[in-house]
């Protein structure tokens, strides 16, 4: 029993001292280990400006030590930069934080002033930094129904590839009506209901009526119950037939 008890406090005592030493260790080291964060390194594709602004906010702030400063805080104030889409932060020892940025990928203006991004969240950016901001396609309606003209976005577009046809604008009215301006400059018009089924007919009778007409078309009018009514260019005007 007595040499049971002995062992034990050999075994504290033992424990006593690594952690005194470790303790201590600690303390006499961390200054060295646990330095401040003396360097910012930001890396990701936004404006110029923009990671100035960036590195000059991260910059001017105490971020603490090595091992205490708050990657979450950082990553929060990094992503609240509207240039910025998602960030990455971490620790390279001994005193460096990396960030690593995510732009926002713009996919389409709203409107005149505005922009949608890959999620189709609208954007207020400098559209003079915006790169190829011409070529982006148009959307333009009633700000809550953003989503809804998004995926009807993609589905007309999925529709129009076929006749090698793209969206370059689309308009929603406010009670709902669709315009369409393609990439070839022919403006769609496909009302308030029923908008895909009307395009599909379109696109139908496009491929087998229009599309080899000489005059180039200015205007398709979808809205009819069995076929669509074309003007063209030449201030000429052709009527489809129904398609069964």
């Amino acid at each position: 029993m007595i040499a049971w008890l002995n062992s034990l406090l050999w075994r504290l005592l033992l424990l006593a001292v690594l952690g005194s030493i470790a303790y201590w260790g600690w303390i006499y080291a961390s200054p060295w280990v646990n330095q401040p964060i003396r360097q910012v390194v930001l890396q990701g594709d936004i404006p110029l400006g923009q990671q100035q602004l960036l590195m000059a906010q991260l910059q001017s702030q105490n971020l603490g030590r090595f091992f205490g400063v708050n990657l979450n805080a950082v990553k929060d104030q990094v992503e609240d930069n509207v240039w910025v889409d998602d960030a990455v932060v971490s620790r390279v020892w001994p005193d460096r934080l990396m960030v690593e940025v995510s732009p926002q990928v713009i996919v389409a203006r709203w409107g005149q002033h505005q922009v949608l991004n890959h999620h189709w969240q609208i954007l207020d950016l400098d559209l003079n930094l915006v790169p190829d901001l011409e070529a982006l396609p148009v959307l333009q309606g009633p700000i809550e129904q953003t989503l809804n003209m998004a995926n009807n976005f993609r589905a007309m577009n999925a529709v129009l590839a076929p006749e090698n046809l793209a969206i370059d604008t689309l308009h929603m009215a406010k009670r709902g009506a669709v315009d369409l301006v393609l990439d070839n400059d022919i403006e769609v018009l496909l009302g308030r209901d029923k908008g895909m089924q009307r395009l599909r007919r379109l696109v139908q009778i496009y491929h087998t009526d229009l599309a080899a007409l000489p005059e180039p078309i200015a205007r398709i009018d979808g809205r009819y119950p069995h076929g669509v009514a074309v003007a063209m260019k030449a201030d000429k005007a052709v009527v489809s037939q129904p398609v069964n």
